[in-house]
Parts: C-alpha cells; structure tokens; sequence
C-alpha cells in the first residue's frame, strides 16, 4: 500500500498533460514516492518478464521504448484488474489479466499500477526507463562512470557493459524498488554534491535482500536495522577505492555488502549475543543467507563475511551471480 508524500508535478510536466504527448508527460518528483499506505493490499501477484513481483510497490527497469510483459497472477475470485498507466507510454491488453506496455522514449520515472477495481487492491510499479550509455564514454552528464571491459567475461553475458543506466536526482532518491528498499540505498559513494547520479540495481539483488529482511525478522531481529553499506560501484569508484575485480559484481548491480544496525549506531550488532561486535556476528548473517539460498536456488551467488576496520564494523557480502560461491 502506497502514500503519495509531496507528490507534484513541475510546470513542463503539467503542460506535456495538457498537451497529451505521450513522452512529454514525464514525471518529475520533488519528493519521491513512498511506502506507506495508499489504498488497500493488492492480494495478487505480478509477473514482469521473467521476473515474479508480489507486495505493494517494485521497482521494474527498462530502455527506452522497451516492450515489457505485465501478468496478473494468484487472482482472487471476483477480482476486475486494470493497469493504469497514467499517459505514460503506450499500453495495449491482450485479456483480462495480461497487458503489453511500450516504455516512453524519455528516460525517467513512470510509475504505473496495477489495480482490483473490485476491492480496490494496487500494486504499485515504479518503472524506471533507463539513460542509455555509450561505455566508450567513461561519463554519463559529468557523472563518473569509468571503464567497463568491452566485452563480457566467458559464459557470463551479464558481466557486459550495460546499454542504459537508471538518472537519479535529488528528488528520487527515496523512491521505492521494493516494499523496504529504495534507489538510494544502492548508490554509489562518489561524488556526493554532483546530481544527477546514475546507478544499476538487478531486480534478483533486490528479491534477495528482501528474503533476508524477512528472515532476520523470522529470527527475532528488527529487519528495519538491514543496511546496504555499498551497492552499485562505477567502474571509476571500483578503482579508486583500490579494487582491481574488473568484473566485479558491484559493477553490474548485483551486489550488495550489507549489516544489521537495529540500534543505529552505525555498525553491525550483536547478532551472536556474546556481548561484543566481532566478524562472528558477520559469520551468523552470512550462515542465515546461505540457508536462505539453499532455499532459493535462483538467487544463488556470492557470499562472504568480513571483518570490521577503522572505516567500518564487520559485514557481508552477497551477490546474485547464478553460482553459489561462498569464499
């Protein structure tokens, strides 16, 4: 269930209504969309390509003028389901539970829902039309990309360069991607005045990290306290920071390193309960996530638990690479 806080449109936007041109009708958010209630639960569940979205808002990620598939499913009986796509792109229904919708050429965000006109039940979904990105470049409107490899590693075509990468501003920092988390979570940590940024996050890392909230809270742990300490990394980042990984999974929005700060005090707690802050409690997060993975094969990857530093407590990494790699 979802809330608009702060929810307006600038002037050009208001006219590209008025106007009815599909790609003139971008929205621009001063403050993001939120979470928090806005109707009633959906009580279905969605299918976007390949990929299962269920709760009441997903983020869903596209290039310009990018045809996507969007299927109801686990429908209730009774249920009357439309997609509003509000004048955002072009959609066309093909039965009672299955639509086609052509993404604007404009990059930006478009949130269309989703709806059950009989209870009144949404899924909000924050579709994000990506700016498309010459690799060639190593900057992106005088945002640092770097130098990603030309080609992709052996037997992994998801480790090449990316053809378009998700515009974020000031505004849309705090605009869902799933029920808990939002684009901001994933950014880069470079430069920190500069908008907009742009990021890469994979719909996979963000199922994942939700299953991990919801087992911690399973555990008795707050799930609220789960951090992403680093998400996406631009090649440029990658390389600043020291890393020499080319085809780190950081560079492809795959993985996250991530603690537990229920008390928010800015590093790892106790997860072990033996009264101090020590890579165990990393090991006992890490542990969780591999039950978890064993469980949910298709989020398989990385996985390691590090110890805390002068920069940083203890943490975990977790990547959704297609292979269970614990190191």
């Amino acid at each position: 269930m979802i809330r608009l806080r702060g929810y307006r449109l600038l002037v050009g936007a208001v006219l590209g209504l008025l106007a009815g041109g599909a790609d003139a009708q971008r929205l621009t958010m001063t403050q993001a969309l939120d979470g928090d209630p806005f109707g009633a639960a959906p009580q279905f569940s969605a299918r976007i390509q390949d990929r299962r979205l269920a709760g009441d808002v997903a983020g869903v990620f596209a290039m310009p003028g990018e045809t996507l598939s969007v299927v109801a499913r686990e429908i209730p009986a009774g249920a009357d389901l439309t997609l509003d796509v509000n004048g955002f792109g072009a959609a066309r229904r093909d039965n009672d539970h299955s639509w086609r919708w052509r993404a604007p050429r404009q990059p930006g965000l478009y949130p269309i829902t989703l709806r059950n006109r009989a209870t009144g039940g949404q899924m909000r979904l924050n579709v994000f039309v990506k700016t498309p990105f010459d690799p060639a470049a190593r900057q992106l409107n005088g945002y640092d990309i770097g130098r990603y490899q030309p080609t992709a590693r052996a037997r992994d075509p998801r480790s090449a360069p990316p053809r378009g990468l998700v515009e974020v501003t000031a505004g849309t920092t705090g605009v869902h991607v799933s029920p808990h988390f939002t684009l901001g979570d994933f950014l880069c940590h470079q430069q920190p005045q500069y908008w907009p940024k742009y990021v890469l996050i994979r719909p996979r890392l963000i199922a994942k990290l939700e299953m991990i909230r919801t087992a911690l809270i399973n555990a008795g742990i707050d799930g609220n306290g789960l951090v992403v300490m680093s998400g996406y990394r631009t090649p440029w980042y990658n390389a600043d920071i020291g890393n020499t990984t080319v085809y780190s999974q950081h560079l492809f929005g795959s993985a996250a390193d991530i603690f537990v700060d229920a008390d928010a005090d800015g590093e790892m707690d106790d997860l072990d309960a033996d009264g101090s802050i020590t890579a165990a409690d990393a090991g006992w997060l890490a542990d969780l996530v591999e039950t978890l993975t064993a469980q949910a094969p298709e989020l398989a990857g990385g996985l390691s638990a590090y110890p805390g530093n002068r920069f940083h407590g203890p943490f975990v990494h977790v990547d959704v690479r297609g292979v269970a790699v614990r190191w």
